[in-house]
């Protein structure tokens, strides 16, 4: 315990010396580097965090305020700000030292395998001899704790209320032509309902590491929304996944199978078993790959109507993702293709169909608390065979949908959320055209 605490201490006061770049007077870098080098590493902090909105990004100060959170029990908020640093600082003795501490920042978040590689890159440096025997002694401390990591469990719950313009997805039209009996007025039920809203979910996660590498993992979830002026487009779901991970540092593999149920207002409506396996690839320069796919058998109860069984589909899902970290931006881009096969061809082939998407998300980091992001999603979707009411025509769905949101983190373990989003499903079957505007405010919080 002396030995990891005394290497714990800042790599750098036995090895380079701090160099530090001229700063303008109203920078708070100085105090902060007088309160840390006194080994006042709360006030540094407590400084930083005052002028973060002001100061951040500047390498100086993000130095300075990532090694008093570090020392003032902040890993997290070292991250974020070493790795501006590591990034942004120009080649020299702080870019240095700032992935050194950055390397030992990974190691206290128990994120090993990033604080191994930054070790062994600046190792590849060839630094003074003290400075090595330390790095040598974290990298023994690194393959003891993995050979030692025991089971964990991880909760999340979160909640939200909101507004949603159309909760049952419905046209606004309150007369449908069709082909054989002329037009036909649709049951309220049936057409655009707007109410107030609260949903909320529970997460669990468990991992069970077999070898450095190699683990098994169970995640299971619990949903309600709950619509405040009708019952009966309240849903209540539940899922059950367990999955093999194995991989190292650059490829990551994972195979499981799940299990889910969903209820609408209060009775079974459907259930699902699925079968998935995904790819991640690591690549340099903030560039990440993925590549999944995944069969799962939907089937819907019939206990309220024999004719249910004829919606039962097989899905099979394909999807690859790209993800390009760029400073403060993170842009994500999915392209995805779904067959879903009908159980019951004889009477049920127009629910079979296959559907196309992109979705592409961007998410700006404005500080340590603050994430604005965008989402944009358009699917087109086209069925198997004509529609048994609308016998002439074989149903086709454009569906478009933006979203806009804020994160704000405001404890280690607690996020305030917000979001608004649009959809728009035009069909060439006017019963399955309509829009759909949501708005919602919540919390997540994890345990």
């Amino acid at each position: 315990m002396k030995t990891t605490r005394l290497l714990l201490a800042p790599l750098f006061c036995i090895g380079f010396q701090w160099s530090a770049y001229a700063a303008e007077n109203a920078s708070p870098f100085e105090e902060m580097d007088r309160l840390n080098n006194a080994g006042q590493y709360q006030q540094a902090y407590d400084l930083g965090f005052d002028n973060l909105e002001e100061w951040e990004g500047d390498p100086q100060f993000d130095f300075a305020f990532g090694l008093a959170a570090l020392e003032s029990g902040e890993p997290n908020e070292a991250v974020f700000a070493l790795e501006r640093v590591s990034a942004t600082a120009p080649r020299g003795v702080l870019r240095e030292r700032a992935r050194l501490e950055l390397a030992r920042a990974y190691f206290v978040t128990n994120n090993l395998t990033a604080a191994e590689n930054l070790f062994n890159t600046v190792l590849q440096s060839n630094p003074p001899a003290n400075v090595r025997q330390n790095i040598e002694a974290f990298l023994q401390l690194i393959e003891a704790r993995r050979n030692q990591q025991s089971p964990t469990f991880n909760w999340t719950i979160a909640s939200a209320v909101g507004q949603d313009g159309n909760i049952n997805s419905a046209t606004s039209n309150g007369f449908i032509d069709t082909p054989l009996i002329g037009q036909i007025e649709l049951d309220p039920n049936g057409q655009e309902t707007e109410d107030q809203f609260n949903n909320t979910t529970l997460g669990m996660v468990y991992n069970y590491p077999i070898t450095r590498n190699r683990a098994v993992e169970a995640r299971f979830n619990l949903g309600h929304l709950n619509n405040f002026g009708t019952d009966q487009f309240d849903i209540a779901n539940a899922r059950g996944e367990v999955a093999y991970t194995w991989g190292d540092e650059v490829n990551r593999f994972r195979h499981g199978f799940s299990l889910g149920q969903v209820n609408l207002d209060g009775s079974t409506f459907q259930d699902s078993l699925a079968l998935n396996s995904s790819w991640q690839h690591v690549g340099s320069d903030g560039w990440y790959q993925s590549v999944s796919a995944s069969y799962t058998q939907i089937r819907y109860d019939t206990s309220s109507g024999a004719s249910n069984a004829l919606r039962d589909v097989d899905q099979m899902l394909l999807t690859g993702g790209l993800t390009k970290i760029a400073g403060q931006f993170t842009h994500s881009m999915n392209l995805y293709h779904a067959n879903e096969d009908p159980e019951n061809p004889n009477g049920g082939s127009h629910n079979g169909r296959t559907f196309t998407g992109l979705a592409y998300s961007l998410l700006y980091r404005l500080n340590a608390q603050h994430t604005p992001y965008l989402r944009a999603t358009a699917q087109d979707v086209e069925h198997d065979s004509e529609h048994p009411v609308f016998f002439n025509t074989v149903r086709s769905d454009d569906n478009r949908s933006f979203t806009a949101g804020w994160f704000f983190q405001f404890t280690r373990d607690l996020m305030i959320t917000a979001e608004a989003s649009y959809t728009d499903n035009a069909s060439n079957i006017e019963l399955f055209d309509y829009s759909r505007f949501k708005y919602q405010a919540g919390f997540r919080y994890q345990f």
